[in-house]
């Protein structure tokens, strides 16, 4: 018989938080729900206006998420793919803008020199915009409530960690606890 496993009667060992060496930042709860030499399973408690942080696996994610009403969403996220915080920024309308100023300052590099500064200050604008809109994507957090994220990561279970509300770049193999 398979066994039943409450994270919250886990062995303190297999409980940890994510995002401590960030401040200003809600935490999030992990559990290590598995671990053996094939596979590594985690459930992490997401809290609204939780955003996560940008980070890679080398073997790859299977990552299952309820978010809400217990709406279920299943990704996988291969080897070295960037995912969590900046890196889930969608494209944009901003976008279509960056390519936009890029273009128009290419065409201009014998414009003058307060061109040339005013389409920085655009470009330096519509970043500003894209930060903001994924900041007030991101408050929201999960719709109705505290989402539930189970991840299954492979062997080497290597993470790298490699996000601008990070101090440093970190590289974990094993359980990701700070």
């Amino acid at each position: 018989m398979a066994p039943e496993i409450n994270p919250f009667t886990l062995p303190e060992d297999q409980k940890g938080w994510r995002g401590l060496e960030v401040s200003g930042r809600p935490r999030r709860r992990v559990f290590s729900v598995l671990e053996t030499d094939q596979v590594l399973v985690t459930a992490l408690m997401q809290l609204p206006g939780e955003p996560g942080v940008r980070h890679s696996h080398e073997s790859g994610e299977l990552s299952f998420r309820w978010a809400g009403e217990m709406t279920p969403f299943i990704t996988w996220h291969p080897g070295g793919e960037w995912h969590g915080g900046a890196a889930e920024v969608r494209p944009t309308a901003g976008n279509d803008v960056a390519e936009a100023l890029a273009l128009l300052s290419d065409q201009l590099k014998s414009g003058s020199t307060e061109t040339q500064a005013l389409l920085g200050i655009a470009g330096k604008l519509q970043e500003q915009i894209d930060l903001l809109q994924y900041q007030l994507k991101n408050t929201k957090g999960p719709a109705g409530g505290p989402g539930l994220i189970i991840d299954c990561l492979f062997p080497p279970f290597k993470t790298t960690i490699d996000d601008p509300t990070y101090p440093s770049v970190r590289e974990i193999t094993g359980q990701w606890y700070d």
